[in-house]
């Protein structure tokens, strides 16, 4: 056998070898460099309290050169979930978090309170209430950043009873936004595995994404913050509370 044809292709594209813990392009890097270098002179030159700043915010900036890697660059970069809900559905830019939970109760019962969406507002903090139309859809109304209201009509488009609701806001909506919960039995039949996923339409696009992500709005936080109080609420005996027949 050829030893070549175990070399990588010569054509084979930069990015596939590219460090994926780096996330600077070279022309960021560059700059970061020069911008580093600079501050780093004039830190060095003017010393005190504004050197010694300067000296560390250029040390910053060459560890950022050095390196590849810009740790806040990172933190408001879109998450890989955040990019592919927005390029299904279109949007110019997504804020998007799933997370689980286990909950110690029966799957079916868990799905029959989630069900009923007036119960929501029990465990969603920022939810301040949901009208129930018919079995398919609903009134919501949510608090949004600034202390403003946000409503929109939300209908179901997938129910699995026991395993899956899907639900999204219909066209009219003011923030396009769409949410699914899965229901699965614990590995240890101790109880079970409550998945939910939401996502939605930043207002103001991108900046309004990095707003919810650096205030106490950001999906991720509220959704584990949800789920947690769902546990504790379902776990405490809120089974006893007669629940809408679905």
């Amino acid at each position: 056998m050829d030893d070549q044809t175990s070399l990588p292709p010569a054509s084979a594209p930069l990015a596939a070898q590219r460090d994926p813990d780096r996330n600077l392009g070279s022309a960021e890097r560059l700059g970061s460099a020069a911008g580093g270098s600079l501050l780093l002179l004039w830190g060095l030159r003017r010393g005190g309290l504004a050197g010694d700043l300067a000296s560390a915010v250029a040390a910053g900036l060459l560890w950022r050169a050095a390196t590849g890697d810009c740790p806040v660059k990172r933190a408001v970069a879109p998450s890989p979930l955040e990019r592919r809900i927005a390029r299904e559905q279109g949007w110019l830019s997504a804020a998007a978090a799933t997370h689980a939970i286990v909950i110690d109760r029966p799957r079916q019962e868990i799905y029959r309170f989630w069900r009923d969406f007036s119960n929501l507002p029990r465990f969603m903090r920022h939810i301040v209430s949901i009208d129930v139309i018919n079995d398919r859809r609903s009134r919501w109304t949510v608090k949004a950043p600034l202390g403003r209201l946000v409503e929109w009509i939300a209908h179901v488009v997938d129910d699995v009873p026991g395993e899956r609701i899907a639900w999204e806001a219909e066209a009219t909506a003011d923030v396009p936004n769409h949410g699914q919960v899965e229901f699965h039995d614990a590995p240890d039949s101790t109880g079970t595995v409550v998945t939910a996923t939401i996502a939605y339409q930043p207002p103001l696009g991108q900046a309004g994404r990095l707003l919810a992500r650096l205030s106490r709005e950001e999906p991720a936080r509220q959704m584990a913050e949800d789920l947690r109080e769902l546990k504790r609420y379902l776990e405490a005996g809120a089974a006893e509370i007669p629940l809408s027949p679905v």
